[in-house]
């Protein structure tokens, strides 16, 4: 480097030391700063310095990058941290029950998209794929966490979006002793429950700072509830046409009809309990060596229960009358015989996540460092046969009124055989065991075991800067995961369906005390519409020992009933067992010169898959009872046949990363790479399911052994101005051209074998092609006063290509993304508010006959307010979701609703003690 590079260098070098200096609570260093970056000289703590932090975090990356920091030790900015990466431009999330942030997508890629791992090492999970939810993780075991949006070699691979890399603490990184405690009430103002949290952490250095311990422990349990829409299915081909008008032709307008089949809505009560310890220990053993071994283990214990109200209005022979048609669905009509029904839906969640690791560091001279890491991560759940989902209805010839409403719940109106009301009846509590009858009663679940094995050696040697390169990286890793579902139930088996259609043998008759009424505050608030407000519960277990009473009984279609035959067997063509192993080497050059710096080098990854799961085929369908619409047809399958299948590709990632410093304050980035993302392990195994038992002729394969990984060319270039210490404007664009992206293909009217019956099949496939490009824009400000804000907005473009045709925009992308955040911090006294928004977005092109699947926009907002009372005691209030935000979907139109969910607000308040 010339003169005047190093000189620039220097310049950099002291502004960076500046700033970490106040960020740590300390003075400004004597020396004077240059005079053209002259800086004032201010002491940040608690919000303040973790945005300075993450600021210069972004500044020092070889990468272009955006990150998150911890507020003080065992402290993240929000409860939950997939909720804290939302302040991070170009980053949202998908909610779970209660409104937590549970997957994250990146740009507006989906969580399939995006990898995430801890220390550099992936987690393992409990869902059917290999995206990571973030609600079995705890934020107080999070110390900070990087979003790198560009790539270079030395990265683990697997992320189109972006990688995101959490870090947990170390007690290195504060030296010294430090121990506090937190403690936390909530309540829900949709549920009106009450929860709490108690977290602690304690780090100490020792032995003249050559050792250090970290030990952190967190104890919560929140009850919430969740009022969402279990479901509205509509159906293309049942009528597809009817003749509105009556006058005995299909004319214009009465064709191709879209039509209402079955909607189930109610509320779903979780009380989760979190458990989590985490440690660390690093040993400086030598001036060359050092080495950190560190764990986690944590435990999500999250039981749901829902109650459920459920229409069949699915079309039947003389069924419907006095249809109302609007562009091609079917918005109104009169039924006949309809069976009003009540189900309990529970679901049995307990999961235990760990990560263990060993990581060293060894200086064999002062140009050569070498760093070895080994680890494993498990994560476990036992649901199978655990969870249930049971029905009892009203027998009768009762009668039905639906109206669909402009993004709204439908008006929903039931007029009972004898002529009373069933909103009216409910309400009063006047409908019992003496009106409900059994129906289905389903035991399901899966059992899920998912296993990592990673090892990886690194090495960076540092060169004499010949030829402008400062130093060379490599390494070599490898990987080995597996992940087993074994499913247990007895809906395929025919037992859940057993008593199927038995309205008319209502609890009463049998003896049992099983129904009970229930009225909820705020029921489906924001939902629109009209319906019952209130429903019925059952105690499933009396439920099932009702139907015990039956044993012995003849059935309908000869044999006897049985309860043992309703029992939960394991299901081989709903299980399947993945195993993926991964090789990696990388190589890659440091680069500098005059006012620049970069890197590029490349990737060599191969991997391998087996799959294994059972598949079975359907040999005849017998339907005794078509024009019951909540009845269920006789299905006859083959023996289930196993089936294994292997996959295995190899693929090359160069990339390259520049930065060029104007100035000492303003730096210009550009990278290219290529990358990949590979499919989620469920869709790698050929496992498949059908809805017949619904007289819904659909096959779903959900999985392909032969799908390609997605594959990208991604350019990234990032403007990024450091005006004063601890504040910035910077600003992004980027291209993707991504390639075989994995979606669904529909197929209509397909022949399986079955005699008498088409199929409707969807099946994974890769697409052909796609693009994405977009533009992020941020800024960070913060005054000398205390004040400051934190804004950032991004939007993202894609076109996707399916059989050389455009098919709009690719599925799971939210197209527009922003945050903003405001906070005041002085003299003990510290306050925020965030507004973090996601635009509205396709989540599937075509989840039915063409019909997409549009999610509408979506802004949370949480604000939080602190007392330090003396230096060590802090009292805090904070609330989230305030704006009270619901997630709404329909079918590309407002009168075509698909999903829904509304969650309340909760509120906070507690007391940190520091010693």
């Amino acid at each position: 480097m010339s003169g005047s590079g190093m000189e620039k260098g220097l310049r950099r070098s002291l502004i960076a030391v500046a700033v970490e200096m106040a960020v740590c609570g300390t003075a400004f260093a004597q020396a004077e700063p240059p005079s053209e970056v002259e800086a004032p000289k201010v002491v940040v703590t608690g919000a303040r310095a973790a945005l300075a932090k993450s600021l210069e975090l972004k500044r020092n990356a070889d990468v272009i990058q955006d990150s998150i920091s911890a507020t003080e030790l065992g402290r993240f900015p929000d409860d939950n941290v997939a909720d804290s990466l939302t302040h991070i431009s170009g980053i949202s999330v998908s909610r779970t029950r209660g409104g937590e942030g549970q997957y994250i997508n990146v740009r507006g890629l989906g969580s399939g998209y995006n990898i995430v791992t801890l220390n550099k090492r992936i987690l393992a999970t409990d869902g059917d794929g290999r995206d990571f939810a973030f609600d079995v993780l705890p934020s107080e075991v999070i110390s900070g966490a990087d979003v790198m949006k560009s790539a270079d070699a030395a990265q683990m691979e697997g992320s189109i979006g972006g990688s995101v890399n959490l870090r947990s603490a170390r007690p290195m990184d504060n030296p010294g002793y430090h121990a506090s405690v937190r403690f936390e009430a909530d309540h829900n103002d949709l549920s009106r429950k009450d929860g709490g949290k108690l977290s602690g952490v304690v780090s100490n250095t020792f032995n003249n700072n050559t050792m250090g311990v970290l030990v952190g422990a967190v104890v919560s349990k929140r009850k919430v509830r969740t009022d969402s829409l279990g479901y509205q299915t509509y159906n293309a081909d049942s009528p597809g046409s009817y003749d509105v008008n009556g006058d005995g032709v299909i004319g214009a307008g009465e064709s191709n009809l879209l039509a209402p089949c079955c909607i189930s809505f109610g509320s779903v009560f979780e009380e989760k309990r979190r458990t989590a310890l985490s440690g660390a220990f690093e040993w400086k053993v030598s001036p060359t060596f050092k080495m950190t071994a560190d764990a986690l283990a944590t435990r999500l214990d999250s039981p749901q229960v829902g109650y459920q109200q459920s229409y069949y209005i699915e079309h039947a022979p003389d069924r419907w009358s006095d249809v109302v048609v609007k562009n091609g669905l079917i918005t109104s009509m009169k039924i006949a015989d309809l069976i009003p029904e009540m189900s309990n839906v529970t679901a049995d969640r307990v999961v235990d996540t760990r990560q263990i690791g060993w990581r060293g560091e060894w200086r064999p001279s002062n140009e050569l460092k070498l760093t070895g890491d080994v680890y494993r991560s498990t994560s476990e759940r036992n649901s199978g046969g655990k969870d249930t989902f049971v029905v009892a209805g009203i027998a009768g010839h009762n009668t039905g009124y639906y109206k669909a409403n402009n993004g709204a719940f439908p008006d929903i109106r039931v007029t009972l055989e004898d002529g009373r009301d069933l909103a009216t009846e409910l309400a009063a509590g006047r409908l019992g065991n003496k009106d409900y009858g059994v129906h289905f009663a389903g035991l399901t679940g899966t059992n899920i075991k998912d296993t990592i094995d990673g090892a990886a050696l690194d090495g960076r040697l540092s060169l004499s800067s010949a030829w402008h390169i400062d130093a060379v990286q490599f390494g070599a890793s490898a990987t080995s995961r597996k992940k087993d579902r074994n499913s247990i139930g007895n809906e395929k088996s025919g037992g859940a369906c057993q008593y199927c259609d038995m309205y008319s043998t209502t609890f009463a008759s049998l003896g049992a005390n099983v129904v009970s009424p229930m009225t909820l505050p705020n029921y489906m608030r924001n939902a629109g519409g009209s319906f019952p407000g209130s429903f019925i519960k059952f105690d499933v277990p009396a439920y099932l020992a009702a139907l015990k009473k039956l044993d012995g009984q003849p059935k309908p279609d000869g044999g006897v009933y049985d309860l043992s035959k309703s029992q939960p067997v394991f299901v081989p063509t709903d299980s399947y067992a993945v195993t993926e192993k991964t090789a990696t080497l990388y190589g890659q050059l440091e680069l500098s010169g005059e006012n620049w710096n970069g890197n590029v080098g490349a990737r060599l990854v191969r991997t391998r898959t087996t799959s294994r799961t059972a598949i079975d085929r359907i040999l005849a369908i017998d339907d005794p009872t078509p024009n019951i619409p909540t009845s269920s047809p006789n299905i006859t399958y083959s023996e289930a046949e196993p089936v294994s299948e292997e996959g295995r590709y190899t693929k090359l990632l160069p990339s390259a990363n520049i930065s060029w410093w104007a100035r000492d304050d303003f730096v210009v980035r550009g990278a290219i790479a290529k990358v990949m993302a590979r499919p989620s392990l469920d869709k790698l195994a050929p496992t498949r399911t059908d809805n017949t038992l619904d007289r819904s002729y659909i096959l779903n394969i959900v999985g392909d052994a032969k799908l390609k990984p997605t594959e990208a060319v991604q350019q990234d270039i990032s403007v990024e101005w450091y005006y004063r210490p601890k504040s910035a404007i910077t600003a992004a664009i980027f291209a993707k051209q991504i390639k075989n992206f994995v979606t669904y293909q529909t197929d209509e009217h397909v022949d399986i074998g079955v005699p008498g019956y088409l199929y409707t099949v969807t099946h994974p496939v890769n697409g052909d092609k796609a693009r994405v490009r977009g533009f992020e824009f941020g800024i960070q400000h913060l005054f000398d006063n205390g004040f400051g804000f934190n804004a950032k907005f991004a939007k993202t473009l894609t076109k996707a290509y399916q059989g050389g045709e455009y098919v709009g925009q690719l599925e799971g992308v939210a197209p527009t993304a922003s945050s903003i955040g405001l906070l005041y911090e002085k003299g003990g006294i510290n306050a925020s508010i965030s507004f973090d928004y996601t635009g509205d977005y396709t989540q599937s092109t075509n989840v039915l006959a063409g019909y997409p699947n549009k999610v509408d926009s979506l802004t949370w907002v949480t604000a939080s307010a602190s007392w330090d009372i003396t230096p060590k005691i802090t009292l805090f209030v904070e609330g989230k979701n305030l704006g009270d935000a619901v997630m709404r979907s329909n079918l590309g139109r407002s009168d075509a609703l698909y999903g829904f969910e509304t969650w309340g607000r909760t509120y906070a308040a507690g007391i940190s003690v520091k010693f």
